[in-house]
Parts: structure tokens; C-alpha cells; sequence
């Protein structure tokens, strides 16, 4: 578990002793309490007759032996409680540290599956470019870990097309997107999920080139080496998307979502805590 934060375990396990396995607005799903299964995978949907179309191993043999008449039980979707979580790995996650953002992105992931949650785990750039799905999650960290084997960073950002690809291809509800949000085009106010977290990664200014005067960076795009001023000017610009970033991450807040930033190097405990009771309020 080398590239998980060292405070996951306990937190899940503090997590799973005074948190139920299944959030609030699963559970609320079956209306009659007698009708409902201890676990936490299912939650029972209704009873019914069964039909020709039904597959007869999903019979409920107790009541057919009491009633003479065969029917099946229909559990609420599983999957649609779950969550999607979405990693960017593009070539601006190296400003923040890209073996850092593996870590927080990794830990959140296994996190979520360890407190009993689906997870569907994407990495993205312009596209997505990997896929884990954990229909039970679980608190195995091997396959975290080999989702995030080999995976490097490269390639511009767009937020707003992988989010549609995620919700056009899952059925879950709610998404944990983790990147640095460097991607002009995207509106965290517009996210295609019912609810939706934010995880930000970010650097200070002079932590990205301290004692610089000119950056030299290379455009994602072209590929062409760009040698940039790295000044009081660049600076304010910086700052000034760091100021418009917030307001628009607060703004999607009031709506709804959730957002939490982590600074390279910080403690992130505190923040792993309020993702999980965030997910489940």
C-alpha cells in the first residue's frame, strides 16, 4: 500500500464504526422495513409473481413451499449508488507533483471502496485513458495500485468531455473529480453528475519555478519548447486564475456540490474525512 497515504486504514475503519455502509438516500429506497435484507450490497425492492421472462434461480423457495405460487425478490440497483472517481493526469498535474497527485487520487479511490462503495475509477486528459470498475469496491488496495502502475501524465486537460464520458457510461449518481483545474473551458456549475466533489489539487506560484525569471514549458498541443516570463506579471495572471477558480468552485458549492483543495505537501487527512461525510450527508 506503498502509494497510499499511511492514514487511509484508519480512517475507514474509524469511518465504517459510526457510519452504515450504505449512504442515507440508498437506504431510504425500500418503503417497508419488513421487506428489507441486513447487508450491505442489497436493499430489497418488492415482491412480486414471478413471470415466464424471469430466470427461475432468482425463485424465493421459502415462500413458494409456504404460498404454493413462485416469486422472485427485486433488490434495488447497487450500481447506481455508487461513485465515479476521475483522476487527471494530464501534463499540468506535474506543477503540482505527479507522484503526490497519484497519491491523493489513489487514496481516495481505495478509500471509497474500502467503506463499501461501487467505484468506477477513470483517468483522463483530453480523453479518457484508463478504467477500473469495482462493482463492490472492497478493501483490497492491489487493484488500486495496479490501476495506477505505469501511469504518467501527459496530454492537455478537458474536464467537461470526460465527465460526459463517465455519466454516458455509468450508471452512478455522483462523480469525485481530483485534478488541478487548469482547463479554462470547464464550469465545475455544469457537471452532468446528480452531486459531485471536487478535489483540487494546488501549488503556490513561486513553489512551481522558485528564483526564476523565465520558465521554459512545452505546449501539449504542438509540442514546441516555449520559453516563458516567469515575473511579477506571470505572477498576478496566475493569481488571478487561482481567485476566478475559487469563486467558481464556491459558487458550484451553493448549488450542491463539494469541493476541498490540497496543498502539495499538507496533511490530508483532515481532508479524506470531510470527502467521506460529504458523500454520505
Amino acid at each position: 500500500m506503498s502509494l497510499l497515504d499511511p492514514e487511509c486504514p484508519a480512517i475507514a475503519k474509524a469511518f465504517l464504526r459510526r457510519t452504515p455502509r450504505r449512504p442515507p438516500e440508498a437506504r431510504g429506497g425500500g418503503k417497508d422495513p419488513v421487506f428489507r435484507r441486513a447487508g450491505s450490497s442489497f436493499d430489497l425492492k418488492c415482491i412480486r409473481e414471478y413471470c415466464p421472462s424471469d430466470d427461475p434461480r432468482r425463485i424465493d423457495w421459502k415462500l413458494l413451499g409456504r404460498c404454493g405460487r413462485p416469486y422472485v425478490k427485486e433488490f434495488l440497483e447497487e450500481d447506481r449508488d455508487g461513485v465515479c472517481v476521475l483522476v487527471d493526469r494530464s501534463a499540468s498535474i506535474g506543477s503540482f507533483g505527479a507522484e503526490e497527485a497519484a497519491r491523493v487520487a489513489a487514496s481516495i479511490a481505495w478509500l471509497l471502496g474500502a467503506i463499501g462503495l461501487p467505484t468506477s475509477l477513470w483517468a483522463f486528459s483530453d480523453r479518457p485513458v484508463r478504467r477500473l470498475e469495482r462493482p463492490r469496491g472492497g478493501g483490497s488496495a492491489a487493484p488500486v495500485l495496479s490501476f495506477f502502475s505505469g501511469l504518467g501524465i501527459s496530454g492537455r486537460t478537458d474536464i467537461s468531455a470526460c465527465l460526459a464520458a463517465a455519466r454516458a457510461s455509468s450508471r452512478a449518481r455522483r462523480a469525485v473529480l481530483v485534478s488541478d483545474f487548469l482547463d479554462p473551458r470547464f464550469d465545475p456549475r455544469a457537471s452532468p453528475f446528480a452531486r459531485s466533489f471536487y478535489v483540487r489539487l494546488r501549488g503556490d506560484f513561486e513553489a512551481l519555478a522558485a528564483g526564476l525569471s523565465e520558465l521554459r514549458v512545452v505546449d501539449p498541443e504542438s509540442g514546441r519548447s516555449l520559453l516563458l516570463p516567469w515575473d511579477a506579471l506571470a505572477r498576478e495572471s496566475y493569481r488571478a486564475r487561482d481567485r476566478e477558480l475559487s469563486a467558481a468552485l464556491g459558487e458550484a458549492a451553493r448549488r450542491g456540490s463539494w469541493s476541498g483543495t490540497v496543498e502539495s505537501g499538507a496533511d490530508r487527512a483532515s481532508l479524506y474525512w470531510e470527502l467521506l461525510e460529504a458523500i454520505y450527508a
